[in-house]
C-alpha cells in the first residue's frame, strides 16, 4: 500500500495533473480501508458551488476487487450548465483506481448527469488513459439506487438498480486501490451545491 501511495504522488507530481492535487491540497488523512469509517454508513458527499470536489474527500484505500452501495440524489442534482455542450458532460459519483496506477490511467467509477429531463447512470472507465463510457439506466430523483462495480478477468461489471453493463478493463490481477469519490465535471465546477447520499455495504 505504502508503494502504491508513492507511485501515485510521483505521478502527481511530475505530470502536474489539476485531478491528482486534491489529495495534496486537502490535506486530509490518508486511511486504510480498516479505519475509513464508511462501510455501510449513509455519508453526504456536498460539492460548493463553484468546486468540482465535495467537502468531504479522503485518499482511502482498499484491496476490494468489487464495491457495492446505494446512492440517492436529491432536486440539488437537476442543474443547467453554463455552456450547453457541457451538459452531457459525465459527472462522478464513486468508484476506485486500477491496475496499480494512478485514476486517469485506469479506474472504473458510476458516473451520472441531469440531461433531457432525466437523471441518467453512467458505466465510466480510464481503459489505459482512454475515457470509455456506456449509459445503464435512468433513476427518479430522490428513488435510492443500488449500485455495484465487479473487476472481473478482463472486465468490470457495473450493475445499477439489476441493469447491467461491461466494459474493458486494462489488467486481470487483484491490486490495491484507491476509492474515488464524487467529482462534478466535466469542464465545468458545479454551478450550485450540489448533494449525494451514499452507502457503501459491506458486499
Amino acid at each position: 500500500m505504502r508503494k502504491l501511495y508513492v507511485i501515485f504522488f510521483a505521478l502527481c507530481f511530475l505530470e502536474g495533473d489539476v485531478v491528482c492535487k486534491k489529495s495534496v491540497t486537502s490535506r486530509e488523512t490518508v486511511r486504510s480501508e480498516e479505519d475509513a469509517l464508511r462501510v455501510n454508513q449513509t455519508v453526504t458527499y456536498v460539492i460548493p458551488k463553484g468546486e468540482h470536489y465535495p467537502t468531504l474527500n479522503p485518499l482511502v484505500f482498499t484491496s476490494r476487487g468489487k464495491i457495492t452501495f446505494y446512492a440517492v440524489f436529491d432536486s440539488s442534482c437537476i442543474y443547467k450548465t453554463v455552456d450547453p455542450l457541457n451538459q452531457n458532460d459525465i459527472n462522478k459519483l464513486y468508484g476506485f483506481s486500477d491496475c496499480n496506477t494512478q485514476h486517469l490511467i485506469n479506474s472504473a467509477r458510476i458516473g451520472w448527469r441531469w440531461s433531457n429531463g432525466s437523471l441518467r447512470i453512467f458505466a465510466f472507465i480510464h481503459n489505459n488513459s482512454v475515457m470509455l463510457s456506456r449509459e445503464i439506466t435512468t433513476v427518479k430523483i430522490g428513488r435510492k439506487m443500488n449500485c455495484s462495480i465487479n473487476c472481473l478477468a478482463n472486465q468490470y461489471r457495473f450493475t445499477v438498480n439489476n441493469k447491467t453493463v461491461q466494459l474493458p478493463r486494462n489488467c486481470s490481477d487483484n491490486y490495491s486501490r484507491y476509492k474515488l469519490f464524487p467529482y462534478f465535471g466535466g469542464d465545468e465546477a458545479a454551478p450550485q451545491r450540489i448533494k449525494i447520499k451514499i452507502t457503501e455495504l459491506s458486499n
